[in-house]
C-alpha cells in the first residue's frame, strides 16, 4: 500500500543509517512531509538529499537528540516548517556493552541520555502540537534487551525497558487527546554495526541467530514496515503497545525445553 501517510507531517530522529534510513524512506514513498534529524551532518544531508532527489518533500535540522535545548528547537523549526506535528518516530539509541557491576558512570550515564533521554525530550516537545491539532501517533524503538534484560548490557537494556514504559505512560495519560504511542522491539536487525560485530564474533551471523524466532537477522526494511503501520491511522485504535518481533526464542523457554 502507497499513502499510508498523505498529509501528515512525520518527524524521524536518527535518520541517517539502519532503520531510521529505511523509515525515512519509506514514509516519503507513503506520502509524508518529512523533519528529519541525525547527528551526523554527513549521514544526515545524505539521506535529505537522496529524499529530496525522489521529489518528496523533506527538511530538518542535525543535532543531537539528547540535548532538550536542541530537541525543543527541532519540534519547534518542524512546527515553523508545516505548521503542526502528525507523527513522531524517535529512533536514536546507543549501546555500550559491560556487567553492572562494571559500568562507569559515564557509560550508563550516556547511555540512559542517548537511548531514554532523547524519546523523552523529543516526545514532551509534541505532546502540545499534537494535542492543539486534536491528536497524533508517537512511535519509539525499543529492543528485546528491554523485555527481559541482557547479558552484559544491561544499561542499554534498562533505557530501552524505559522506552516501553514511557510510551505505556504517554498512551494512558494522553490517548483522551487523540495521541497514541507504541513501541517496537525489532530483535537483532542487519544494520552495518550488528553485522561488522558479527563478523567478529564465533559463528558469525549463523551463531546469532540460532535461538531467534524466525532463525534470521530483521531488515531494516522490515521493522520499517511495522513502524509505518503504527504511524498511520491503519492502526487508529492502537496505543500503549510494544509490538515485539523476532526476539530470543530461548529467552522465552521454560527451563530444559
Amino acid at each position: 500500500m502507497t499513502g499510508m501517510l498523505e498529509g501528515k507531517v512525520a518527524l524521524i530522529s536518527g535518520c541517517g543509517a539502519g532503520i531510521g534510513e529505511a523509515a525515512a524512506r519509506l514514509f516519503a514513498e507513503n506520502g509524508a512531509t518529512l523533519w528529519l534529524n541525525d547527528q551526523r551532518d554527513d549521514a544526515f544531508n545524505r539521506v535529505v538529499n537522496d529524499l529530496l532527489a525522489t521529489g518528496a518533500n523533506v527538511s530538518g535540522v542535525a543535532g543531537d537528540m539528547s540535548d532538550p535545548t536542541f530537541v525543543n528547537s527541532w519540534v519547534q523549526g518542524a512546527v515553523d516548517a508545516y505548521g503542526h506535528i502528525d507523527v513522531l518516530y524517535n529512533n536514536v539509541g546507543v549501546s555500550r556493552s559491560g556487567l553492572i557491576g562494571d559500568l562507569s558512570d559515564a557509560d550508563w550515564r550516556f547511555q540512559q541520555s542517548v537511548t531514554l533521554d532523547s524519546v523523552f525530550y523529543a516526545t514532551r516537545g509534541v505532546i502540545p502540537h499534537m494535542i492543539a491539532d486534536g491528536g497524533g501517533s508517537i512511535v519509539s524503538m525499543s529492543s528485546g534487551a528491554g523485555i527481559g534484560g541482557n547479558y552484559n548490557l544491561g544499561g542499554y537494556a534498562a533505557a530501552k525497558a524505559g522506552v516501553i514504559n514511557l510510551m505505556e505512560t504517554v498512551a494512558t495519560e494522553y490517548g483522551a487527546y487523540g495521541i497514541r504511542a507504541n513501541a517496537v522491539t525489532p530483535g537483532p536487525t542487519a544494520t552495518a554495526p550488528l553485522l561488522d560485530y558479527l563478523a567478529t564474533q564465533p559463528g558469525g551471523v549463523d551463531a546469532h541467530v540460532a535461538d531467534l524466532d524466525l532463525n534470521r537477522l530483521s531488515q531494516p526494511e522490515e521493522v520499517a514496515q511495522t513502524v509505518l503501520w503504527l504511524a498511520s491511522d491503519f492502526s487508529s485504535n492502537i496505543t500503549g503497545i510494544c509490538v515485539r518481533s523476532n526476539i530470543r526464542a530461548a529467552s522465552r523457554r521454560p527451563h530444559g525445553s
